[in-house]
């Protein structure tokens, strides 16, 4: 069920940039809108029966899923208690950002917010599924490029002053958060939540 919170963003981004090949009008802009927010409220539900079906009563990882030696890391999924809340508040804030913007994102720039927001809905949900520190860094700072775009090109004043100062100051500032991951690696011999 982990899995499937990252694969639905992603299966969203594919309908749209499939349905932007039939052709740029204002009926195929609802529609591109329109399997945003449907795939962002699939997520939701999804979300939803993980919360109702988590045992709030364990202190141990839920929802877990391994997948060993994909490239060099080791890609293990989960859920703890504090976890659950970031996910669900990610996929509810991610329709109502979408339903926010729905009339003020011209006809020209939908498909690139559409699929800006599906990829930071799947980048943050990896962020708080991954159980490995390494990992957690990399997709931590994946979130990094589409948000940049996202204020780039849809802020109000000065948005590119923004997005540039947002961008330099995290990357600048989880350097450090880089550092002491690689010092507890080298000192544990894993990047593993659970090792650690």
């Amino acid at each position: 069920m982990s899995l499937l919170l990252l694969i639905i963003p992603l299966i969203g981004i594919s309908l749209v940039t499939i349905e932007t090949n039939s052709g740029l009008s204002i009926v195929n802009n609802i529609k591109i809108k329109s399997i945003a927010l449907t795939t962002s409220i699939i997520n939701l539900i999804v979300s939803l029966i993980m919360f109702i079906l988590f045992d709030f009563s364990s202190k141990q990882f839920q929802f877990i899923e391994e997948h060993y030696q994909v490239s060099y890391f080791d890609v293990y999924l989960g859920v703890d208690g504090l976890s659950i809340y970031f996910i669900l508040l990610t996929t509810i804030i991610m329709p109502v950002a979408i339903l926010s913007n729905w009339n003020s994102i011209q006809s020209q720039n939908v498909l690139s917010f559409v699929v800006i927001m599906l990829l930071l809905e799947s980048l943050l949900l990896a962020v708080f599924l991954v159980l490995d520190i390494l990992l957690f860094y990399v997709f931590f700072e994946s979130i990094l490029p589409p948000l940049f775009l996202l204020i780039g090109l849809f802020g109000s004043s000065n948005k590119v002053r923004a997005s540039f100062y947002l961008f330099l100051y995290t990357l600048i500032g989880s350097l450090f958060m880089l550092l002491s991951i690689i010092v507890m690696s080298s000192i544990m011999g894993t990047t593993d939540f659970d090792a650690l």
